[in-house]
């Protein structure tokens, strides 16, 4: 029984692979079928160097049993010369043949890594909620390099391999059947061989991809967490767990090429037992004068050309494994379809007024967890509308629901009238601003950072947004003003900083629809003063979603809402929820005890 369950996963292993094998040719003669051009000039290369090197053993042979016997010295120097010439050109179509397809194969991989890069970019949040950046960096690097190797001069180069095989075979029966047969014998030992040794090859080589990611993935969370490193002093515990990943990469890098190291000698062994068999047969058809000594000599030099391919095709056999390995990886992400995304006849979002609607909406990260159910709200526009309530009640869920960065499970969210599921994703998320207490800035200028929503925004504009974000003072005092570099996630910058800028950026943009999440929760008191007198200029005008921890940052919201669990606990303005005495009065309470007291006191 355990023998029939074995020998059905092997079946469906070889299957499997099979299909990968297909899948990846396709995919890769796909990409190449735009550079026909190149490929039949490298393929008229290496057609060139099939012929060359099948005629250079007939000029060895015309040398040994014609021109030496008849003492022919013009005759040898001018076929000594025709060698010679005919090595350069080889040399000169090797180099054409490999310039060549490196011109294709960087082509190919420069289409294949915009193609990985845009479907990865077009995934929704929930796909980088799964998946760690080191894993998909790796993705998008190494594993895409890795197809590189099946589109290069030593794969075309089995174009040539094959025509020579073919022209050496049929030469070899021509002069000698009994001897090309004897030379042939070990085939299908090499073909059992680079069968036994294929899919184990590839299997090794997975197991490197996965690791090679996983060592990513530590160097990734190490160096984006530097300083949190540093501040408690981990730097020993961070080497160890990386040594930990580097050794388990080294020995899957050692064991793949163990089996690589030890499938090439078997290869040339057998290789080596075809030319002893050539040899002794061949000395005992001399000396029964069946052959002469040039035609022995030539037989060998076309042994050795015809062991060529089948060494090339064992190296080949070997990348195929390795890039098998590597295509599984980016075809797991290209097939990912992205949940969120434009429906068949979705159509362009008017300019919106700002009206937002959730209508008896469920939404849940994972099934059966929910976290919002039967939900009910509207944002009316031109008002700010606030969300309090404890962590994990919904609050940011419901930021994210609105730009549709998630969709939901069930229910609708109107815009205006339009469900968010009829407009395109772009022309919704064009419309709205989001202003986070993470600020997100990038490797750059502060003038680059500013109209990244915005690329095409004039220095005047850029200005202009900067001083109503109450950020003009700061930036120009530094020496280089608005072409200061700000480093890595703008590292240079204070928070209050880091997030005038976030506001002048949606200055810039001058969205409709503003969301601010926690925008002022990890600043001191001066910088949310200048956060504060930021906002006052840009939230008129707007539908505006607050969400907020600290009360005294909503207490002139139109509309507060009080979330638990998903679920709308109360609902009204400042002073209506505090008469309420309820879950907002509480939260009032525990922040502002000595005011409250007073307050009690004076009523």
């Amino acid at each position: 029984m355990k023998q029939t369950q074995r020998s059905t996963n092997q079946q469906q292993t070889r299957a499997h692979h099979l299909i990968t094998l297909r899948t990846m040719v396709k995919e890769m003669l796909l990409h190449t079928r735009a550079q026909w051009g190149l490929l039949v000039l490298g393929a008229a290369f290496v057609i060139a160097i099939s012929v060359l090197e099948f005629t250079i053993p007939q000029l060895t042979k015309h040398i040994i049993d014609q021109i030496i016997p008849d003492r022919r010295y013009y005759a040898l120097l001018e076929t000594g010369g025709l060698i010679l010439f005919a090595g350069l050109l080889l040399g000169a179509f090797n180099f054409g043949s490999s310039y060549v397809m490196t011109l294709v194969s960087q082509k190919v991989i420069f289409q294949l890594r915009n193609k990985l890069y845009k479907h990865t970019l077009s995934l929704d949040l929930t796909f980088f909620d799964r998946n760690r950046t080191g894993d998909l960096m790796t993705r998008l690097t190494g594993d895409v390099n890795q197809l590189q190797e099946l589109v290069s001069a030593d794969s075309l180069s089995i174009l040539a391999d094959m025509i020579t095989f073919v022209a050496i075979v049929g030469y070899l029966f021509y002069t000698d059947w009994e001897l090309a047969l004897l030379t042939l014998i070990t085939l299908p030992f090499l073909f059992i061989t680079s069968r036994f040794f294929s899919l184990r090859i590839k299997s090794a080589y997975r197991a490197v991809r996965r690791i090679s990611a996983e060592l990513n993935n530590s160097l990734q969370d190490t160096l984006s967490g530097i300083r949190m490193i540093k501040s408690f002093a981990s730097e020993d515990n961070e080497a160890k767990a990386f040594t930990k990943w580097s050794e388990q990469h080294r020995a899957a890098t050692v064991s793949a090429s163990r089996l690589s190291a030890i499938f090439a000698p078997i290869i040339d062994w057998l290789n080596h037992v075809g030319m002893t068999i050539v040899l002794l047969f061949g000395a005992w058809q001399i000396m029964h004068n069946r052959m002469t000594v040039g035609e022995i000599i030539a037989y060998l030099a076309y042994l050795r050309l015809l062991q060529a391919p089948i060494r090339s095709f064992s190296r080949l056999i070997t990348k195929l494994q390795q890039s098998a390995a590597a295509f599984e990886r980016i075809q797991e992400v290209l097939a990912v379809v992205p949940e969120v995304c434009d429906k068949e006849g979705a159509i362009a979002l008017p300019p919106v007024k700002g009206e937002i609607v959730f209508d008896d909406v469920e939404f849940a990260y994972e099934e059966g967890r929910p976290i919002l159910q039967k939900f009910h709200l509207r944002l009316r526009r031109n008002q700010t509308t606030a969300l309090v309530g404890s962590s994990g009640s919904g609050k940011s869920t419901i930021a994210y629901l609105i730009a549709r960065l998630y969709d939901v499970q069930r229910g609708d969210i109107y815009i205006d009238g339009h469900p968010l599921t009829e407009v395109t994703v772009k022309s919704l998320r064009q419309q709205m601003g989001i202003v986070s207490q993470e600020v997100i800035l990038l490797n750059g200028t502060i003038r680059d950072n500013i109209a990244y929503g915005k690329p095409e925004a004039t220095a005047e504009e850029i200005t202009a947004a900067a001083v109503a974000a109450n950020a003009h003072e700061f930036i120009t005092a530094f020496p280089e003003g608005y072409d200061t570099s700000i480093g890595e996630r703008g590292v240079k910058l204070s928070g209050g900083q880091k997030q005038r800028l976030s506001i002048a950026r949606a200055f810039l943009t001058n969205p409709r629809i503003l969301i601010l999440d926690e925008a002022t929760a990890a600043l001191d008191t001066e910088s949310e003063q200048h956060i504060q007198r930021a906002l006052s200029l840009l939230l008129p005008g707007r539908t505006c979603l607050v969400i907020a921890h600290r009360l005294s940052t909503i207490q002139s919201a139109d509309q507060i809402v009080v979330l638990e669990h998903g679920q709308i606990m109360e609902l009204g303005n400042h002073e209506t929820l505090l008469q309420q005495k309820g879950r907002y009065k509480a939260l009032y309470e525990m922040q502002f005890p000595i005011k409250s007291t007073f307050e009690t006191i004076l009523k």
